[in-house]
């Protein structure tokens, strides 16, 4: 892209030159057409590259643009006449901003990157400064100064250019430096800060907290080596991530320890989702140098009747927690205020008292 931009400057100083006088006509006006092509495809290289930070290779076609165009010219001599050598480079310079926009918004990556409207608008106002300056030389008279002021627009809009691709790149950068603060490194998982950080400090009636704890992680570890028990780690905490609606929040507390916040839920609506990452978790085929590792988890379960605060609501979901183990593991126990009958066990969930 830089390589592009010198390409550009160096054709506008050729022209210029040539204007004076200090260059031939037929050297600067073939030079000076020659540098828009070959940018435009080493800009679109460039673009590509940054956008979808993939290589490029699969976009070397757009190199036949100006082997098209500067054979054309050697071939017909288009360039010597002025309006045919300017109308070309200006439809050139329309079509290839006008794709390069296509590109940025067209977003590969699903990036939520705010810099990329402001690059998709430099480079349509380029088009679009593009096709007026061709009009412009088709009815001079109506055209006025504007030849003049379209090339310093396109000065500027290329500054612009320039600086909305390094403001991606570095809120890329950014974006990326948070995630890996807020990802748990072993399971790709959100860790304990992105999930507390993202809980209200009250939550409303009807928002339900889940703990989810790995029954007897030690003896994997014990038994299998600690290398299997990152195996399962990353097994479970990945298959019920896949598993979580788009409201969710699910990250890993710690350990062995998982953390589910659903909100504008109902007991029965969570019962349902957790017992299903349970059945879940105890049919994965985990295996480590072909050694089977049979896995269930417990979770405790939490959904707020009124407003509360939501350290309340964690609590009350350690103790449905700690009242799944006590019962035998392997089970999901939803909480219940003091005073309500604890509900039968069905399917593998229970109800605490």
């Amino acid at each position: 892209m830089a390589v592009a931009f010198l390409m550009l400057g160096g054709g506008s100083f050729m022209a210029g030159a040539g204007v004076q006088g200090v260059v031939a006509y037929e050297t600067w006006t073939l030079l000076s057409f020659a540098s828009g092509p070959i940018a435009y495809a080493l800009f679109w290289i460039g673009l590509v590259n940054v956008v979808t930070e993939k290589d490029a290779g699969a976009n070397n076609w757009i190199y036949l643009l100006p082997v098209v165009l500067i054979g054309s010219a050697l071939a017909t001599g288009f360039y010597l006449i002025d309006v045919v050598r300017s109308g070309i480079f200006l439809v050139a310079m329309a079509l290839t901003s006008l794709a390069n926009g296509w590109l940025v918004l067209s977003d590969p990556q699903d990036e939520r990157l705010t810099s990329r409207y402001g690059l998709a608008g430099a480079l349509m106002f380029k088009t679009l400064v593009a096709l007026v300056t061709t009009w412009a030389m088709l009815d001079p008279k109506a055209a006025g100064a504007w030849p003049a002021i379209s090339f310093l627009l396109l000065i500027l809009d290329q500054f612009a250019i320039a600086m909305f691709v390094l403001i991606m790149v570095q809120e890329r950068a950014e974006q990326r430096l948070v995630a890996l603060t807020e990802t748990d490194r072993l399971t790709g998982v959100r860790n304990r800060h992105w999930l507390m950080d993202r809980l209200p400090r009250e939550v409303a009636a009807g928002s339900a907290f889940v703990v989810i704890d790995i029954d007897h992680f030690k003896s994997v570890n014990d038994q299998h080596g600690h290398l299997a028990g990152d195996e399962v780690l990353v097994a479970v905490a990945q298959a019920m991530a896949m598993r979580n609606g788009a409201d969710a929040l699910f990250a890993r507390l710690g350990g062995e320890e998982f953390g589910l916040y659903v909100p504008h839920t109902t007991e029965t609506n969570v019962l349902a989702c957790v017992e299903l990452l349970r059945r879940t978790i105890e049919a994965l085929p985990i295996t480590h140098e072909a050694r089977p590792i049979a896995v269930t988890i417990s979770a405790g379960v939490s959904v707020a009747d009124d407003v509360m605060p939501f350290t309340r609501l964690i609590a009350q979901a350690d103790e449905a927690l700690y009242e799944a183990k006590r019962g035998g593991r392997n089970r999901v126990v939803l909480f219940h205020c003091a005073g309500i009958t604890p509900m039968p066990e069905i399917g593998g969930v229970l109800a605490a008292e």
